[in-house]
């Protein structure tokens, strides 16, 4: 062979060779970096809250904050992908009387990748949610979510698969266990919520297969941290973490409403409140040995941003769509009533249900209060946001021995799980549950007789054992009042005297 032939046999090798490697071994690309955008529970929030003085959140504010945040990573260098943790829709005026079909189009128009499905998304039953994620341009994923035989339920996506720039990112949606006692039982017939953990190992090792080189929860699960210490952290999604066997690269976490900013094993665990007022920014490095994976929640103050100029115009024509029922004055409050666990907002609740079906008590469960009450006029979307459920009303007639096991259910968790009205109960937390009561007398002081029949008035959601508060045993009768929560509440509140003033008292107390 000629040396002008060996040389061009030499050539077309190495040519050939060079092909192969490449095919083998692409180039590094130049993404060096991933950001995750994340919220969660927006509930509706189509409007700014007040908070603590200032005005936080609110969709076209919300969306300027994710946009900002977007425009900070610019490709090719930074990719963005935008994800919610569930709980979109519920919770506003304008929101439900549209059974969330504003939120939709909002978040079509900010262009999320995917979204976990939350327990109050199956709050108007499964067809409208089946609606919903019809409209919705991104993945609603719950890969826990299966039909009570245990077949995957195939109208609930498992995960997704998404490219930006150099990243594969296997997204896997959750959704809470605690969904059996926080949906009614009704809107989840059919349905069960398994152990999560064994879920994501088996997914997350199944992206990487697919070709997914980082992987992403979203996960409506929440927990609660410390916050003088944020490493110090309990609940469900904490647990699940801890948990896992297989590698997964960042949570974007929902349902408690608290904040977390935090990492687990390495993990970066974010949640954004609540409402819309913060965004969760999870920067992920491509080469994770050379630069760490940096997070933070972001608050969303309404005069630091110039609102997007589409979704307020959405936001302007949905409340427009409910202007004059929002509108409407209902009381004059006199004071501010928090949305905690210790307010007497809660009192004043169980007190109109009590009024609304002429009993002896009244009980609610203290998830049912999505919002505080602001001092001054208070307006129908007001109270609407307090109690945006419509849960139908029940009173249940009891002998005063089954009535005592009620509260006792009441007061047998970590915490009371419930406000009550017309009753005073003392109990010891360190008895076992079932034998904590110490002391339960009548509002008016009367000593509780285990042998009378009293009367209780609870909504529906809890008497088909939402938030575990089903009543025990078998009542003498229990029938519905026929009117809703909201309407108890808006009656009690206009039959007060004005302005409304409510005594802050200790009903439910710890003996020390």
């Amino acid at each position: 062979m000629s040396l002008v032939a060996r040389r061009a046999s030499h050539l077309l090798f190495i040519a050939a060779l060079s092909a192969c490697v490449a095919r083998q071994a692409p180039a590094p690309a130049a993404t060096a970096r991933l950001r995750i955008i994340g919220t969660n529970d927006f509930h509706g929030a189509l409007e700014p809250r007040r908070i603590g003085g200032a005005q936080r959140g609110g969709a076209a504010a919300l969306a300027a904050t994710i946009e900002r945040a977007e425009s900070e990573c610019v490709a090719p260098a930074c990719e963005w992908i935008l994800v919610d943790a569930g709980d979109e829709f519920q919770g506003t005026l304008a929101s439900n009387l549209a059974f969330g079909r504003p939120i939709s189009e909002i978040f079509n128009h900010l262009g999320y990748a995917a979204a976990a499905l939350g327990n109050h998304e199956f709050d108007w039953g499964q067809d409208t949610l089946r609606a919903r994620m019809h409209d919705e341009r991104y993945g609603v994923l719950a890969a826990n979510v299966r039909y009570a035989d245990g077949r995957d339920a195939p109208w609930i996506r498992d995960d997704t698969l998404i490219t930006r720039g150099a990243f594969r990112i296997g997204v896997i949606g959750l959704l809470t266990r605690s969904t059996t006692t926080s949906a009614k039982a009704s809107l989840i017939e059919g349905l069960r919520f398994d152990d999560p953990a064994p879920i994501v190992d088996s997914l997350a090792a199944d992206l990487r297969r697919r070709g997914a080189n980082t992987v992403v929860v979203i996960a409506h699960i929440g927990g609660f941290c410390d916050q003088a210490e944020a490493s110090r952290c309990r609940g469900e999604i904490f647990d699940m973490v801890g948990a896992l066997k297989q590698p997964v690269d960042a949570v974007i976490a929902g349902h408690t409403h608290v904040l977390l900013n935090t990492v687990v094993s390495g993990v970066p665990i974010v949640q954004a409140m609540s409402s819309g007022v913060a965004i969760d920014v999870v920067d992920i490095p491509f080469d994770r040995t050379s630069a760490p994976t940096r997070h933070e929640v972001r608050p969303v103050y309404t005069d630091s941003v110039a609102p997007d100029a589409w979704v307020a115009q959405r936001v302007a024509t949905a409340q427009a769509a409910v202007a004059d029922k929002a509108s409407a004055v209902i009381a004059t409050s006199a004071q501010e009533l928090r949305q905690t666990d210790d307010s007497p907002l809660g009192d004043l609740i169980a007190d109109a249900m009590r009024a609304a079906g002429h009993a002896d008590f009244g009980v609610m469960n203290h998830g049912g209060v999505r919002a505080p009450l602001h001092a001054g006029t208070v307006r129908y979307s007001d109270v609407f946001e307090i109690s945006p459920f419509g849960n139908v009303l029940y009173k249940i007639s009891a002998n005063g021995a089954d009535m005592r096991r009620y509260f006792e259910k009441i007061v047998g968790g970590r915490n009371p799980n419930a406000w009550v009205s017309g009753a005073r109960i003392v109990y010891d937390s360190t008895r076992s549950a079932g034998s904590r009561i110490t002391s339960l007398t009548l509002a008016d002081g009367r000593s509780f007789d285990d042998a009378a029949t009293y009367s209780v008035v609870i909504n529906d959601f809890m008497l088909t054992g939402g938030s575990g508060l089903g009543f025990p045993g078998q009542p003498i009768a229990s029938e519905p009042i026929n009117v809703t929560d909201l309407d108890a509440l808006i009656a009690y509140l206009k039959a007060l005297p004005q302005p409304v003033t409510v005594k802050s008292e200790a009903r439910i107390g710890v003996r020390h």
